[in-house]
């Protein structure tokens, strides 16, 4: 389902109030992120609370496959909290953070639930210093572990709260369009500033800071009316559903939607329940064999790579700590050489050496001991070679290490698809079926929406050139080509991603080359490259007379008009109509419309592991990410996430 926005957690806090007073009666973990909490008030038949990290919190009825031994979260969260009374449930300020406060005798205990990515569970006492996470987290402005206080995520801007002199001082200083602004610096999302720009009639694509008084004060208003509609608790929630099959489900009909079919339920909670895939009913949780030793063989993968890179990391050490010590190694190395030219047994010559651990001739064995900051490595040698040799040896098997990591890593990501496709139901394997995530025709290519809105979609092979050309460049694009042999075929749409025809200009012109720049052989070749851009009307498929053109290849007449290019890319978080999409483009407009992401630029760090590296960030199939990096890479600059991984 999409991520739920900060109106949707408004919703599910006030269809959770009655539950106050409820008493908590067992708890469990029943799988990494999710906790069920059994309440012994059942009121209108529900009795549990499932909450999942970064995701939802809701009620159910569902049955769950209870776990034999609980987890050690779920046993702290037992010892404070078994018998414990719900006093409160809120909503932090306008995040996607809910508190749950439980009194239990003379104590108060708060039960903190993140739904955001890379969100937590989180128990405090009534200080407010953290008793038990569901996972340990440091971040540069705060830290989730035992007897850390807990510091709130930081603070969004609170619509709730705004006057209509901060709201139009947003509008003012921003550089993005209406709905970017109220999505983003307004703390709306996408899909709900979309609906806030319809009720308002204003065309969301003009430019904030170009908006007139009174239309930043109609916006304002239809702002007002629309949060009131939350603060009343006056929700209609329906399922959106789009030729009888469900699409969405909202706390209220939306404008946006209109058109579509709206069908009433009883609670928007039980809406988002119909849209979860739950793993654990007892229909639907019959693991079989298969995926048993998928699970199993993917753990075994995931540990190997990382003793692999610990490893290969460990040996580049040793061949780096060698030519730290250069002069007393060669040294040593010069001694034995000689020693052994002339026949000397006098080893204990060598052995009383402080950093020479053992020497043995006769087994070929020399240890040395180095200093390492403060621990001391044990580093062998081959005392018949020079320093150089032995650093190269050293360097060579670190590199053999590392591939070796990257070839297990396919091996991983093939291990994940499978799982990843099989859901087990009555016995039998069946693929997943999203039917309310809304794909866009530009999602089978590569793809990034220009600061002004235009579309920009380019090919990942011949054949996706082959039909990117052919059916979807149109007279009013224009066409896009990194001038080095290998590139993608890139189209600059005239038009946004509703179709909705925008123009180009040259700010959307430039962005599309740098992002064909990038897609080319240049990007592991030169730190530039010439891009070119034409009319549709210059390309043709028709080649000079006697002359082949193999499939994916045009022919350009014409003048062509070049743009230089540098070798920078960013990727990034983006939200269209609130569901969350990761994309690569220039990194002005990554950091135009992205609130997390990361800039690169090309380096020695290997493509897989950046890749599994940023899946993880991202929470996203390493396969949608290894799409969209060029090729080996360094990381250069980031924002909102938390890059640890080293070249």
């Amino acid at each position: 389902m999409r991520e739920l926005s900060s109106f949707d957690i408004s919703a599910i806090v006030t269809e959770l109030q009655k539950f106050k007073g409820s008493v908590v009666d067992k708890i469990y973990q029943i799988e990494k992120e999710d906790i069920l909490i059994k309440l012994k008030k059942i009121v209108e038949g529900k009795t549990y609370l499932f909450a999942r990290s970064g995701s939802f919190v809701i009620y159910t009825m569902y049955s769950f496959d209870i776990p034999k031994k609980p987890s050690n979260f779920a046993m702290i969260l037992r010892k404070y909290l078994e018998g414990g009374v719900i006093l409160n449930i809120e909503q932090h300020e306008f995040d996607r953070v809910i508190v749950i406060t439980i009194t239990r005798g003379d104590k108060k205990f708060y039960l903190i639930f993140e739904l955001f990515s890379d969100g937590n569970i989180v128990l405090t006492d009534e200080k407010k210093i953290i008793i038990a996470p569901l996972k340990h987290q440091i971040w540069s402005h705060r830290t989730i572990k035992p007897r850390e206080v807990y510091i709130f995520p930081p603070g969004q801007f609170n619509p709730f709260k705004a006057n209509f002199d901060e709201f139009e001082s947003i509008f003012k200083k921003s550089k993005r369009d209406i709905v970017r602004t109220l999505a983003l610096d307004v703390n709306l999302g996408g899909m709900y500033a979309e609906e806030v720009c319809i009720r308002a009639n204003i065309d969301k694509s003009y430019k904030a800071m170009n908006a007139r008084k009174e239309d930043i004060y109609n916006l304002f208003e239809k702002l007002k009316e629309f949060l009131n509609i939350f603060l009343e608790g006056k929700l209609e929630p329906v399922r959106v559903k789009e030729e009888n099959e469900i699409i969405d489900v909202t706390p209220l009909p939306l404008n946006i939607y209109n058109g579509l079919q709206f069908e009433r339920i009883p609670s928007f909670i039980e809406g988002i329940e119909s849209l979860i895939h739950f793993q654990y009913n007892h229909e639907i949780d019959k693991k079989n064999e298969e995926m048993k030793s998928l699970k199993r063989r993917f753990l075994q993968q995931k540990t190997a790579i990382e003793n692999l890179l610990i490893e290969s990391k460990e040996k580049k050490r040793e061949g780096e700590l060698l030519y730290l010590h250069y002069k007393d190694i060669d040294d040593l190395l010069r001694k034995i050489q000689s020693m052994l030219k002339k026949k000397d047994k006098d080893i204990d010559k060598i052995t009383k050496l402080e950093f020479v651990k053992i020497f043995d001739p006769t087994e070929n064995l020399l240890i040395i001991k180095i200093k390492d900051g403060d621990i001391e490595r044990e580093i062998k040698l081959d005392f018949r070679k020079s320093i150089a040799e032995n650093a190269d040896i050293v360097y060579q098997y670190s590199k053999k290490l590392r591939n070796k990591a990257d070839r297990a890593m396919i091996a991983m990501k093939e291990t994940k698809e499978k799982l990843e496709s099989i859901v087990v139901n009555g016995g039998k394997e069946k693929k997943k079926k999203n039917t309310y995530i809304r794909n866009w025709w530009f999602e089978r290519f590569r793809w990034f929406i220009s600061s002004y809105g235009n579309v920009v979609v380019a090919g990942k092979d011949a054949k996706s050139n082959e039909l990117l050309i052919k059916k979807y460049m149109k007279d009013e694009d224009r066409y896009i080509h990194a001038d080095i042999h290998g590139a993608s075929s890139c189209i600059l749409k005239s038009t946004d991603i509703e179709g909705k025809d925008i123009g180009i200009s040259d700010r959307a012109l430039g962005e599309a080359c740098r992002f064909a720049a990038v897609y080319s052989k240049a990007w592991n070749q030169f730190g530039f490259v010439s891009v070119y851009w034409v009319f549709p009307s210059q390309v043709s498929k028709s080649p000079e007379s006697g002359e082949y053109l193999p499939k994916g290849a045009f022919v350009i007449r014409g003048k062509r008009n070049y743009v230089r290019c540098n070798m920078e890319v960013g990727i990034g978080e983006i939200f269209i109509r609130d569901v969350r999409k990761i994309i690569s483009g220039p990194t002005d407009v990554i950091k135009e419309k992205c609130n997390r992401y990361l800039i690169m630029q090309p380096g020695d760090l290997k493509k897989n592991i950046i890749a599994n590296e940023i899946a993880k960030i991202f929470d996203v199939p390493v396969e949608i990410i290894l799409s969209i990096i060029p090729g080996d890479a360094k990381i250069i600059e980031t924002k909102g996430i938390d890059w640890k991984l080293v070249g």
